[in-house]
């Protein structure tokens, strides 16, 4: 029993280490734009070579927006939360910043996403852009080369913009719907000809970006790459490597296209009455990937007009947001293998932020609820260590009867144990239950937004930082002490073992004082009450 118990807790402490492991640091340099585009394949063209050359993305005359722009080269819409910047030449979205959300801790800076930075260790221009219109096999990507912008004021509940151009005979009006509050964006193109000849478009969104990593941990990253939505994989992923390796293609009816980052995410989403065409593609002489959709091509007569509708969305990755703009999206906000623990651990965690109006005690709420509904395992395990308790001075009587021999020892405690009703590996139990809760909140701190800077009480001021004074870590290594003491040791124990248990503690407490102090302030109340009960259970045991 000793053994599997030892076995146990190396088990958790490897698996503590590589969570740390997998822990970002917010490190956030954010990347982005330029033109130099991959090759865009149309519906049409499906069943082609992905390598077969179309037009690419003209490169000229984007904005820079990583220093003195000209007033000229960009337009700007905006609400209460999301600030926006489009291109006046190409109508990308070129720079996008979150207004109530920081770049770092107590930093005056807002949070940018989409936009373009220079690293100064590599000498290379990171970019980000994203972009809808329409592609023609004759003139390319036509560029709308908006002149003006204009908002309507008929509505209070939204802001409304229009941004109006025109290029090569053909007029283009883009409609941007926002709400107040929130980070989608309804965007309806518009394109209206004026040449004499029937001219063929294909309606197209795209992301493009480099790979340049924005959160890291000093070993491993948090995923930053591309998410698909389609009828054949709710949630597919096909990161950076794999589109090098082999580009990305895939019809379906409706879905949606994403490029995830830790806490934040740019998406688009279409029409879902309509079939599209997902790709993922890598441009070599760029170095950056582009991923979107294209639907059919539309032929528009002399005089005719053509619109298309999108949605996108740049923000953080908050569920019920994204659970309104379309079905799935919500998936963006990854719990791993264990969501169908993470999702109603994070409907708790909200709950038990409605009820206290901060996080910390959020966690302690959710803490306290998990244990209560694991309360009745725990408690056999309790109660049988609580017997254990009660059987040590005939166990010790056993010890001293057959001295060196362990095996008719071990069989002679069996056959007590099983008289007594004891499971001898009852100990191990609580433990083991509750690993499964631990790791899934793990990824639920991991992915929840909310937590990111959010203070709890006194030196703790960010629920996702290690803790500054690494006091919760000490603490959970004195009640981890504590409750080695409370649990019986069987009198048969390697001695060798029994040592090694001691330093558990310490090293636990170590392993803890790196991890985001949310995390420990889980375990420290878990661990408070699981002390308890094995105080009331024992002592019930005593009485009895």
């Amino acid at each position: 029993m000793d053994l599997i118990r030892t076995s146990l807790i190396f088990a958790i402490a490897i698996t503590l280490y590589y969570l740390l492991l997998q822990w970002p640091v917010d490190n956030i340099e954010t990347a982005y734009i330029d033109q130099d585009s991959n090759d865009l394949l149309t519906m049409n063209d499906s069943e082609q070579s992905l390598s077969e050359t179309l037009s690419p993305l003209s490169s000229a005359e984007s904005a820079d927006v990583s220093g003195g722009v000209e007033e000229a080269k960009y337009f700007e819409v905006q609400n209460n939360d999301l600030y926006l910047r489009i291109d006046s030449k190409t109508g990308r979205f070129i720079y996008s910043s979150l207004e109530n959300i920081s770049e770092s801790k107590d930093s005056e800076e807002t949070f940018r996403i989409l936009g373009k930075t220079y690293d100064s260790e590599s000498g290379k221009e990171n970019n980000y852009f994203t972009n809808s219109g329409f592609y023609t096999r004759t003139q390319g990507y036509l560029n709308p080369e908006f002149s003006e912008i204009s908002e309507l004021k008929n509505n209070t509940e939204n802001r409304t913009y229009l941004l109006q151009g025109t290029s090569n005979g053909m007029s283009f009006v883009r409609k941007m719907v926002m709400q107040n509050d929130g980070y989608a964006i309804e965007v309806e193109d518009t394109i209206t000809s004026s040449i004499g000849d029937d001219i063929t478009v294909t309606p197209y969104v795209v992301i493009e970006r480099d790979a340049s990593a924005v959160e890291e941990s000093g070993l491993m990253y948090t995923y930053l790459g591309p998410v698909f939505s389609s009828t054949k994989d709710t949630y597919e992923k096909y990161d950076f490597e794999d589109i090098r390796e082999s580009s990305y293609q895939n019809k379906s009816a409706g879905g949606w296209v994403a490029l995830i980052q830790h806490y934040f995410l740019s998406a688009w989403v279409p029409d879902q009455s309509n079939d599209y065409l997902y790709q993922g593609r890598y441009g070599t002489s760029s170095d950056r990937y582009s991923l979107g959709y294209t639907s059919k091509d539309i032929v528009i007569p002399y005089g005719g007009t053509v619109s298309t509708k999108n949605t996108l969305y740049i923000g953080p990755k908050l569920p019920k947001q994204l659970a309104e703009i379309e079905e799935n999206l919500d998936l963006t906000v990854d719990y791993g293998f264990l969501w169908w623990l993470g999702k109603p651990m994070y409907w708790l965690l909200d709950v038990g932020h409605g009820i206290f109006n901060n996080w910390g005690l959020a966690i302690i709420f959710l803490t306290v609820v998990l244990k209560l509904a694991t309360w009745p395992l725990s408690a056999k395990a309790y109660v049988s260590m609580g017997k254990m308790r009660e059987l040590a001075p005939k166990m010790q009587l056993l010890q001293e009867k057959h001295g060196d021999n362990k095996q008719a020892m071990s069989q002679e405690l069996m056959e007590m144990y099983k008289k007594e009703g004891v499971n001898p590996l009852g100990g191990c139990l609580p433990m083991l239950a509750q690993m499964p809760f631990f790791l899934a909140f793990y990824w639920v701190l991991l992915e929840t937004v909310e937590l990111r800077h959010s203070p709890f009480f006194l030196w703790i001021d960010d629920l996702s930082a290690m803790d500054p004074y690494f006091v919760l870590p000490i603490l959970n290594g004195a009640g981890m002490y504590l409750s080695q003491k409370l649990t019986p040791t069987p009198p048969n124990a390697d001695p060798m073992q029994a040592q090694m248990m001691k330093f558990f503690p310490l090293i636990f407490a170590v392993i803890f004082a790196w991890f985001p102090s949310g995390l420990v302030l889980y375990w420290l109340v878990n661990m408070l009450i699981q002390i308890f009960q094995q105080w009331w259970y024992s002592r019930k045991a005593t009485t009895a």
